[in-house]
């Protein structure tokens, strides 16, 4: 007689394997268009997933994207319509989107710190120039300023 406690446990590893999920660090997998289609259902303003959504799209996928993709992604959603209205209401998320994706807002920016010189590349909103969200760089530690 077998434990069903066993067959239990072993039918749960086999959904996960086939749902990619046996393994901790695996992650769903969608293409492009699919992003690009979520992007575009999340503009309205609604659910906290949303903003979670926004902020990923922002701090998490931009930097997985190639210049291509990030200059596709900006383009496709500046032709929706809802997109233009949550710039036009100044939709927090969608402005943040809007400065963090424009090709024409990007720079690099170096830096001198306790004697240590870096690069960022960063994004500007209003007069300073930010590495996310919540991280901009300090004027007094600003050497230089390129346009990317």
């Amino acid at each position: 007689m077998t434990d069903t406690r066993d067959t239990k446990a072993m039918n749960k590893d086999s959904q996960k394997e086939k749902l990619g999920t046996a393994d901790k660090t695996s992650r769903f997998t969608i293409d492009f268009f699919e992003l690009a289609f979520l992007a575009e259902a999340c503009i309205q303003p609604s659910t906290i997933a949303r903003a979670v959504f926004w902020r990923n799209m922002i701090e998490k996928y931009y930097h997985e994207m190639t210049k291509d993709e990030r200059r596709k992604i900006h383009e496709w959603l500046n032709r929706n319509w809802r997109y233009e209205e949550g710039l036009e209401k100044k939709n927090e998320d969608v402005l943040w989107f809007e400065k963090r994706y424009d090709p024409e807002n990007q720079y690099l920016v170096h830096t001198l710190y306790e004697g240590k010189e870096e690069s960022h590349e960063c994004f500007k909103n209003g007069d300073r120039y930010w590495t996310s969200t919540t991280t901009f760089i300090a004027p007094e530690f600003i050497t230089k300023v390129e346009k990317l």
